[in-house]
């Protein structure tokens, strides 16, 4: 049981497009138990984690946080390649939403509040950065964490003038170490939130810190963590995160928590998120807005079910339904056609050369760190 007595801290493995799932499980608790996500010392994050961690260090709304992951998974799915396509870049557009979501004071905010777990390039050593002199530096941080190699691009950002890649590559669950340390991820294993299996499973694999069980489902959910899955999708996914969080909670005894500390209620660099500032009469307000917005219109129902997000707060399912209400477009039904395996096929055979020209391109120009790729090879056959 989390110990409220004492400090704790929270962190997040990195997950790629399923990081919608922290969005549930933390409007799971902010809803049920506040405090809990108040009172942390820390908040820990590599990859995909570490921006969860960092909205929730510096105090953006939970709302924006799941604008911002659904609209780049739906950015993605635009596209004929999704994330494999030339003209997406990732990278280019997390650091567009860090700039624009992130406020001036952010790196006093997140200084001694948030974890960020990186892998140096040069030896695949990981590094833990929790100090950051500018706004600039968080954000450099932050994409240094999130570089996937060949995924992300051949040249990796740095840090200090240092190279680094994920950070999921050499410790996915930053204090983990720690004892009083709840542990969050999208796939079913021994975080303390994470989806349960219906089966007892022999086999696991212990990477980074996380423990992932061998199944099916697994496979699904890495696969689904690089390439974006729909949009209704997501929004189960989120769901999942909402009553594994809720599972846990009840299991641990939260439920009953009624008061902390202040003390330890308003930790240091704290400020009190948004979502918790609403009052009840905006609250209302939203819930009643959603009513007249919800069941969406018939041919919206296809694409977001209610039985997926009835159980979710007011204000994340009204995110959920503006999104896919602007989903319905000529790019992405031309995206649901490409999505047949003959459709796909012969795209790839046609794309495949002009990737293989542009990574030439990179190389003669010098753009191309060949660590990466050494590095890329040899995680893959460890």
């Amino acid at each position: 049981m989390v110990d409220l007595s004492s400090e704790w801290n929270i962190s997040f493995a990195g997950c790629g497009f399923r990081s919608i799932y922290y969005v549930g499980a933390l409007s799971c608790i902010l809803e049920q138990v506040p405090q809990l996500l108040h009172g942390a010392a820390m908040f820990g994050g590599a990859s995909s984690g570490c921006l969860v961690a960092a909205a929730l260090a510096v105090g953006i709304p939970i709302e924006q946080l799941c604008f911002s992951i659904l609209n780049m998974a739906k950015e993605a799915r635009k596209h004929t390649l999704g994330v494999f396509h030339p003209t997406f870049r990732m990278l280019q557009t997390v650091r567009h939403s860090l700039l624009e979501k992130l406020p001036q004071d952010a790196h006093l905010r997140a200084s001694g509040r948030l974890c960020v777990s990186l892998t140096r390039l040069a030896d695949g050593q990981n590094v833990l950065v929790s100090k950051f002199d500018t706004r600039e530096e968080l954000i450099q941080v932050l994409m240094c964490s999130c570089f996937f190699p060949i995924y992300c691009g051949f040249k990796p950002p740095s840090y200090h003038g240092v190279l680094y890649v994920d950070g999921a590559l050499s410790n996915n669950m930053p204090l983990f170490e720690h004892r009083n340390t709840i542990t969050m991820a999208p796939f079913s294993g021994e975080s303390d939130i994470c989806p349960r299996e219906g089966t007892f499973n022999f086999f696991e694999v212990h990477y980074g810190n996380v423990s992932i069980q061998v199944n099916t489902g697994n496979v699904y959910r890495v696969c689904t963590s690089f390439l974006p899955p729909t949009l209704e999708k997501l929004a189960e996914i989120c769901h999942n995160g909402y009553t594994d969080a809720l599972r846990f909670l009840k299991e641990r005894d939260l439920l009953s928590v009624k008061h902390v500390p202040r003390s330890l209620s308003l930790g240091k660099g704290w400020t009190t998120p948004p979502c918790r500032e609403r009052g009840k009469e905006r609250a209302n307000a939203e819930e009643a807005r959603l009513r007249r917005m919800l069941p969406c219109k018939e041919e919206e129902q296809t694409q977001l079910s209610h039985k997926v997000t009835h159980s979710l707060p007011a204000n994340i399912q009204e995110v959920l339904c503006e999104v896919c209400q602007h989903n319905r477009d000529p790019i992405s039904r031309w995206s649901r056609f490409t999505h047949f395996f003959p459709v796909k096929l012969i795209i790839y055979m046609l794309t495949l050369p002009l990737r293989l020209v542009q990574l030439s391109l990179s190389l003669a120009k010098g753009k191309v760190d060949l660590r990466v790729c050494f590095y890329f090879k040899l995680l893959i056959w460890s």
